[in-house]
């Protein structure tokens, strides 16, 4: 089997992080544009190493909030009393999935400090001041500017000043502040991020510039990294926690005593671990419902199968599982 693991996981990350962003039908781009954010702000004020941390901790901040009823942005935006444990924990289950992917410790403790406050005042920890490393503070501002876009249809910077002005020397330092939206009126780049049709190509840009993150050919890090997006996945489905895993090592049990070959052995593995991946475009009060469904909502949770399709496509070093994957539900 020859594959490329560095250009495998880089594939994953973007496929993931656009999928868990679509709601309605409709992509709202939180995790690319803060990743854009990130990068853009810490450019000039770190090495190119934490860089490449800061940009794909930013990308990764939310990850573990994908099984929600609705998207974290809503939590974030209405900020209510009786969110406050999903808000709370919702860093910690992050940076615990990202933890587990190869070369990913330092990302995964940016992402665990992400929602933290100069004053103290922030989560999960109540980390303050200096305690806070810079990178976290930069994902931080750059998750707070990206939640005042998605709640102005119109915004400019002016705008954005004003109402981030209000929680300087607070949530984030205000020399922080100021640097950032100097650098947001140059080129007029801030207003090329605001319309959406930019963000693809400003990403995929932004994504080659920094590069990949190398992963040496002995780790299995495609393995690993499937069982995370496995857990992702069952995360969608409360009653369902660890499924794709049981289903993918059934299949291996199975693939064993036939005889099949390691490669054989290692497609179905990968395949049995993200053959669900379609449900992540399924509403989770379908998935959830306890009553019987409606025959438009059962339609809608059997396109789960065609979804994983959909989604293994945008994966090209993966695209030889998608038939394994995508026909978990056809009848002999």
């Amino acid at each position: 089997m020859k594959i490329n693991p560095t250009k495998t996981i880089d594939e994953l990350l973007t496929a993931l992080t656009y999928i868990i962003d679509i709601e309605n039908g409709k992509n709202i781009y939180h995790a690319w544009r803060v990743s854009i954010l990130s990068a853009y702000l810490a450019k000039n004020n770190t090495s190119s190493r934490k860089l490449k941390d800061i940009f794909y901790a930013a990308l990764l901040h939310d990850i573990g909030a994908a099984g929600l009823s609705f998207h974290i942005i809503h939590y974030l935006k209405r900020n209510h009393k009786s969110d406050r444990y999903i808000l709370l924990s919702h860093p910690i289950v992050s940076a615990q999935l990202v933890s587990n992917i190869p070369q990913m410790n330092s990302a995964a403790k940016l992402i665990l400090d992400h929602h933290e406050w100069i004053n103290g005042r922030g989560y999960p920890r109540a980390k303050s001041g200096k305690n806070i490393p810079l990178g976290a503070q930069i994902i931080r501002l750059a998750d707070a500017i990206d939640i005042l876009l998605q709640k102005e249809k119109t915004p400019t910077l002016k705008e954005l000043k004003k109402k981030l002005s209000l929680r300087a020397d607070q949530e984030y330092p205000r020399q922080l502040l100021e640097h950032s939206l100097k650098m947001l009126g140059k080129n007029r780049f801030f207003y090329k991020l605001c319309q959406r049709s930019n963000i693809p190509k400003i990403f995929q840009d932004t994504q080659r510039a920094i590069g990949p993150i190398h992963i040496a050919s002995k780790i299995d890090a495609i393995g690993t990294m499937l069982e995370m997006i496995s857990q992702i996945i069952d995360m969608k489905h409360p009653f369902s926690s660890g499924h794709s895993l049981r289903v993918s090592r059934y299949a291996i049990a199975i693939a064993l005593a036939m005889n099949l070959s390691h490669d054989e052995i290692t497609y179905i593995k990968w395949a049995g671990l993200i053959h669900d991946i379609g449900k992540l475009n399924v509403p989770r009060r379908f998935l959830s419902k306890r009553t019987k469904l409606t025959s438009l909502e059962y339609k809608r949770v059997k396109e789960h199968a065609h979804f994983t399709e959909d989604i293994i496509n945008m994966i090209p070093t993966l695209r030889y599982i998608i038939p394994f994957a995508s026909s978990h539900h056809e009848y002999f």
